[in-house]
Parts: structure tokens; C-alpha cells; sequence
């Protein structure tokens, strides 16, 4: 007896002695390594959504992405996709692309040259969707004329839900007001901030376009020039601004009330005002207003596009802004 429990008390020492072994070995593989290991899933992606436009056989501007690791610890990039054919990555890295914590993948993105004509909608995405950015672009049949594209197609891919009362590429110049559309000649501020007007769409013939906006002394127009559309920016979506840093740019008018003008002499068409009665060319009615709306239908509070017909075929899309910060004036 005496044997057989010194036998099996060595047993138990040596199993416990094995368990602490292993143990020690566990705990050591665990701490050996100071070097972070890649993960394969945290990354951020900006901006969140991109807007392109071309004409058929044109592959539109490049736009930037920058995928970023804002992780404390380094990330892996294993995949990059884009989900519509329409869309291409511009000079894609070779994967995968390790980024160290903060570190930034540039990437660039473009409507390619060719394809369907219209409303395109694609996705950005890494990491399998883990990040992903929104892409719309418009592509027109050609340049100018018929192979414009409609004003509905151009809020549609600017992502606004404004209905603008027509489908084709020419409506009425005489019938008024139109789908969402408001009679607006004139607008105030809607707060101490200045108000803010940024181009959005531009498809008229080339040149030079200088805007801003006006007030009425008797019955005629005071203009206060704000910017300059880029000459050889047309036949697109958000054109810049000349010499702006940015394409939205501030005014402050102060309590007057005020509308706003175009100056399209470089292709041969009059000043353009939100005030019909100061228009003397051929359209009267030259400037259809809209509440501006979100994707969703939901209006912006003190937002409004402004829709430029300068010429005669109703297309109103010469010259598209968006203005913030203002209202209605009551006596227009």
C-alpha cells in the first residue's frame, strides 16, 4: 500500500509539474512579440460619395479616395472593388498594402470613356464593404445641343430629390411654375451668416460666364459680381469657380433683398436675372427656382437651385447653383 501511494503521489507531481511547464510556455508565446499584427478590417474611406460626369467617348476628371487607418494598430488593405463597370479605379495598387496606424492609401477613381448614356450608380468598397464610397456620375450623349443631358437627369445624379417638372430636354419657357418650382425673383438672407451660391451644373456653350447677384433701384438692376464660371469648364457638373479655392462661394447683401444673375456674352446671350421683368431677350421667364431637397425628398431649410435658361429651348440647365442661407423675399 505504502508502494502504490508513493507511486501515484509521483504521478500527481510530475503531471502538476507538466500543467505549470505548459502554462509558462503559453504565457511566453503570448508576450514574445511586440510587432502589431495587421488587422483586415478597420479602415474609413472619404469622402463618402463622389459625383462624375462626362460625354460619351470622354472618361471623366479623376477624383480622389483616401482610405485611412484610424486604428491604433497597422491594417492590411486585401481588397479594393468597384461594383459597376461603368466606374474604374485609376492606376490600382498592388494588394495587399499594409497601412501603419493613421497611415492614408491615395486612390483615384473615374467614369470611364464609354457605356451607357445617363444616370450611373456605382459603390467604392474595401475591405469587402468594411469601407465604401457612393458613386454617381451622368454621362451625355456628346456635347451640346440634342446630346445634352435633361435637367431631371442632372438633379438626379446630383443626388437631390427635386422634381423638375419635365423629363425630356426641353420644357416650356411660358408655362410656370413647373414641378417643385416656386416664384422666386427676389431672396433676403435667413440669418446673420453670409449666403453662400455654388454652381453645380453647367451645360451651355463654351466661355467665360461671370455671376452674382442684384438689387432693384427703381426698375433697374444693381449687380454686385461674386465669381466667374471657368471658360473651358462646360458641358458638366460642378464646374469651378475662376480663382475660388472653392466653388462655393460667400456673399453678404446685407438686409437688401436681391436676386441673382448670370452674364452669358461670351456665347452671345443676354444677362440673365431671377427678375423677369429685367430679362430682355427672348425668355422672360429665364430662372426656374426649386426648394433644394435631399436624396430622400426632404427639403433643406434656406436652400434653393437655381435653373438658367439664357437661350430659348427650355433645356435650363446653362447654368445650375445652389444658394444657401436665404428666403423668399415677401415682396418680390
Amino acid at each position: 500500500m505504502t508502494g502504490f501511494m508513493t507511486s501515484w503521489m509521483g504521478r500527481r507531481s510530475l503531471e502538476r509539474a507538466g500543467a505549470l511547464l505548459l502554462t509558462a510556455a503559453l504565457m511566453s508565446c503570448s508576450v514574445a512579440s511586440t510587432e502589431p499584427t495587421p488587422t483586415t478590417t478597420v479602415v474609413s474611406a472619404q469622402p463618402a460619395a463622389l459625383v462624375f460626369s462626362s460625354a460619351q467617348g470622354q472618361a471623366s476628371t479623376p477624383q480622389s479616395v483616401a482610405l485611412q487607418n484610424p486604428s491604433a494598430e497597422a491594417v492590411t488593405v486585401t481588397s479594393l472593388s468597384v461594383s459597376d463597370s461603368e466606374f474604374e479605379l485609376v492606376n490600382p495598387p498592388a494588394l495587399p498594402v499594409t497601412l501603419a496606424p493613421g497611415g492614408v492609401l491615395a486612390l483615384q477613381v473615374r467614369l470611364k470613356s464609354t457605356g451607357t448614356v445617363g444616370v450611373l450608380r456605382g459603390t467604392l468598397q474595401a475591405q469587402g464593404g468594411a469601407a465604401s464610397v457612393a458613386l454617381a456620375g451622368l454621362r451625355a450623349k456628346g456635347l451640346e445641343g440634342s446630346n445634352e443631358p435633361p435637367m431631371a437627369q442632372i438633379v438626379d445624379a446630383l443626388g437631390y430629390g427635386v422634381n423638375v417638372g419635365w423629363t425630356g430636354l426641353e420644357s416650356s419657357t411660358t408655362t410656370f411654375p413647373l414641378g417643385d418650382e416656386v416664384i422666386a425673383p427676389l431672396f433676403v438672407k435667413a440669418g446673420t451668416a453670409a449666403v453662400t451660391i455654388r454652381p453645380v451644373a453647367r451645360y451651355s456653350p463654351v466661355g467665360a460666364t461671370p455671376f452674382g447677384y442684384f438689387t432693384v433701384s427703381g426698375s433697374a438692376a444693381v449687380r454686385h459680381g461674386v465669381g466667374t464660371l471657368v471658360s473651358g469648364q462646360y458641358q458638366t457638373l460642378n464646374p469651378a469657380v475662376d480663382g475660388a479655392a472653392s466653388s462655393e462661394v460667400p456673399f453678404d447683401p446685407g438686409t437688401a433683398a436681391f436676386g441673382v444673375y448670370i452674364d452669358p456674352a461670351a456665347y452671345s446671350y443676354p444677362l440673365t436675372y431671377t427678375k423677369d421683368s429685367l430679362n430682355t431677350g427672348r425668355t422672360a421667364h429665364a430662372v426656374r427656382v426649386y426648394p433644394l431637397k435631399d436624396q430622400a425628398g426632404a427639403v433643406v431649410p434656406n436652400a434653393y437651385l437655381l435653373a438658367f435658361e439664357p437661350s430659348v429651348n427650355g433645356d435650363y440647365q446653362d447654368a445650375v447653383f445652389v444658394i444657401r442661407n436665404v428666403k423668399v423675399a415677401s415682396k418680390s
